[in-house]
């Protein structure tokens, strides 16, 4: 079982058991009985319903991510905002639709109880579920994106091993009888586990000297730091990807039936979203209107797929233009119509007339202004890539990164954002895109990304 199926498994049934605890408790406390298997049975079905609905928010909220530290210092924050939402569904599932259990003080101890034990569970047990013997490794890597993968991992007791030297190519370059000395480290150190980026001119040479070590000296297992990166944090390490990555990875289909369905989706999400947008429309207009007139739509450019100009609609939502020049800087001011309708992403319904003529997807990298695409063109290395799929309404790098650009340049957020658009680019597929979908209700609900 993999790192990432354990963790994922202990999660999940280990809330099935809080929650089926948690209905046991509420019958002894509301009694003051041993609950028999009458009432059990009278209650287990209709909490099933509650419990089924909490595990899909609290996937959608991000509880079943993988613990990375990111996420350990949100988790509080997103177990609260996940109760809030849980208390509200079940109120709302046992007030409106009669399940015949009463009284309904049955639900009020459930909810404080399951609570309680929820966070119990999820902030005081699981962490002593980690891995409890770590392997040592080496990383054999230079960059940014190597300190960045030592720090999480070393930093964060989910994973079964830890790195105990980073070798860059500055080392192996200077460091005389390299092979002796790192033969000594590994027989000192115990070593399990080499993961090196075998892309580097100084690294490459060495890959024969490593070759011989797994085969002749020592049983260690050999991981490509490119593909460990993308599994540790979602997204792809740009600046250290070469022109071999997008010839592996880059294909002009995904699949036929990929595309095909993907595209179908589009079609029938989009006529079914417009029927609620119609009867939402006159009250946008009449808002719009009240706050002080002035056009309701507005039509701007942006870089669709194979970089081809395409023009979208929205909801106006502030004064001022982005277009040509203008841009680069971030000059437009929301109106207070317009920040209403930003956070609840309304604005943006008026593009579902894009994703049925085919500009747009639901799911795919945001469409970018084209002042600023042809800036980040050429200050970030392959950034042209992202505009090889069509761009989406939604995608893996807004519900993902948080820390985004937010109006003129910003080539160190815009690399971070196209790290995640690769990773889209190279693993798409229907269920990542119903992943990204749920997720972005999360977003909403959260009121995040961007």
């Amino acid at each position: 079982m993999g790192e990432r199926t354990r963790e994922l498994s202990i999660l999940i049934i280990g809330d099935i058991i809080i929650f089926n605890l948690a209905l046991w408790l509420t019958l002894l406390v509301r009694y003051f009985e041993w609950p028999t298997i009458e009432r059990l049975a009278q209650h287990v079905p209709p909490f099933l319903i509650i419990t089924t609905i909490w595990l899909a928010i609290f996937f959608i909220l991000g509880l079943y991510d993988k613990h990375t530290n990111l996420l350990k210092k949100l988790m509080v924050s997103r177990i609260l905002t996940a109760q809030i939402i849980n208390v509200v569904v079940a109120g709302v599932t046992f007030f409106i639709i009669p399940f015949g259990i009463t009284p309904k003080t049955n639900l009020v101890i459930y909810l404080v109880i399951s609570i309680a034990l929820l966070t119990l569970w999820r902030l005081q047990i699981v962490p002593l579920l980690s891995p409890k013997q770590r392997h040592k490794a080496i990383l054999i890597a230079d960059g940014p994106e190597a300190i960045e993968l030592v720090d999480e991992i070393n930093n964060n007791d989910r994973y079964n091993y830890y790195f105990v030297r980073i070798i860059d190519a500055e080392i192996l370059r200077t460091t005389s009888d390299f092979k002796q000395k790192i033969i000594t480290l590994m027989e000192r150190e115990k070593i399990e586990l080499i993961v090196a980026d075998p892309r580097g001119e100084e690294i490459q040479s060495f890959l024969p000297t490593l070759f011989d070590l797994s085969f002749l000296h020592f049983a260690f297992t050999f991981l490509d730091f490119n593909r460990l990166y993308e599994d540790t944090f979602d997204r792809v390490p740009v600046g250290m990807l070469r022109y071999e990555w997008f010839i592996t990875n880059i294909s002009q289909s995904k699949s036929v039936i990929y595309d095909g369905v993907k595209r179908g989706i589009d079609v029938v999400g989009a006529l079914v979203l417009l029927i609620p947008t119609v009867f939402l429309f006159p009250f946008i207009a009449l808002a719009v209107r009240l706050e002080g007139g002035g056009p309701l739509f507005y039509h701007t450019t942006r870089v669709g797929q194979y970089n081809r100009p395409i023009t979208i609609y929205k909801f106006r939502t502030k004064n001022g233009t982005d277009i040509g020049q203008a841009a680069l800087k971030s000059t437009l001011v929301d109106t207070r119509v317009g920040t209403l309708l930003r956070k609840l992403r309304l604005d943006e319904l008026p593009q579902l007339i894009n994703v049925l003529r085919g500009d747009l997807s639901f799911i795919g990298p945001r469409p970018e202004m084209p002042a600023l695409a042809e800036v980040y063109a050429r200050e970030v290395p392959y950034y042209n890539t992202r505009h090889f799929l069509k761009p989406g309404l939604s995608g893996w790098a807004q519900i993902n990164n948080f820390d985004v650009p937010r109006g003129g340049i910003d080539v160190e957020r815009t690399i971070k954002k196209l790290s995640y658009d690769l990773y889209y680019l190279e693993r798409r597929s229907l269920i990542l895109d119903v992943h990204i979908a749920l997720k972005t209700i999360a977003t909403i609900l959260m009121r995040t990304g961007t």
